[in-house]
């Protein structure tokens, strides 16, 4: 098994959870729940990737009235979910293997996680993305936007990264995605620095139509 992956599951995602449970609390002014519901996009099942406890599910659900399920490499997490959320649907794995059947959501979330996935998952949690969202639903990334790729050492464990990038792009390579909505996080006053810049990408996925005939070919 990849050592990040490993490391998360085993202790550091129990680590993060308890360094940030006093914050995973549903908030009726969620910013990826308020930039939804700006746009008019409704989801009758969402699953967020990095789902904590499912606060954001609950408050999703609250928003909308759609179903929620989540994964997070947390068992601490995810058990705490499960009693105060019974309704959410809360697994304990990683984005590079999703147990949810294929086109099973219409909204697929990835929760300020991709930075903490391994680059060499990077490609696997794209996959696994886009294989459960189904076509003509929406793709939201919470994450960093730095000027380029780079790592940071991660803080919390020693030889592990944090990748940063521009993870929006993995997506939009393809014409079956288009970016909706992109809303910057976290500043509140001027520019953050490129090292701080959060954002809110909002993707549409349309397969049908992706590829159009082609405009050159006579007749």
């Amino acid at each position: 098994m990849d050592r990040q992956k490993a490391v998360f599951l085993e202790t550091e995602g129990d680590g993060y959870f308890t360094r940030n449970a006093g914050k995973l609390v549903p908030r009726g002014d969620d910013p990826v729940v308020e930039a939804l519901m700006r746009l008019g996009i409704r989801a009758r099942a969402a699953l967020e990737i990095g789902a904590a406890n499912g606060h954001r599910l609950v408050a999703l659900h609250d928003a909308m009235g759609c179903n929620g399920a989540g994964i997070d490499p947390s068992a601490a997490a995810v058990e705490a979910g499960r009693a105060t959320f019974p309704d959410i649907d809360l697994r304990v794995g990683t984005a590079d293997v999703l147990p949810f059947a294929d086109a099973a959501f219409d909204l697929v979330i990835f929760g300020f996680c991709l930075y903490l996935v391994d680059p060499a998952l990077h490609f696997r949690a794209v996959a696994e993305a886009d294989r459960v969202l189904a076509d003509g639903g929406h793709l939201v990334m919470v994450d960093f936007l730095p000027p380029f790729p780079y790592a940071n050492p991660y803080a919390h464990v020693p030889g592990l990264n944090a990748s940063k990038h521009e993870y929006a792009r993995m997506f939009t390579a393809h014409p079956s995605y288009t970016l909706v909505q992109r809303t910057l996080i976290g500043a509140t006053e001027g520019v953050p620095a490129p090292d701080d810049r959060v954002t809110i990408d909002i993707l549409a996925k349309r397969v049908h139509g992706a590829f159009p005939p082609n405009p050159y070919r006579a007749g």
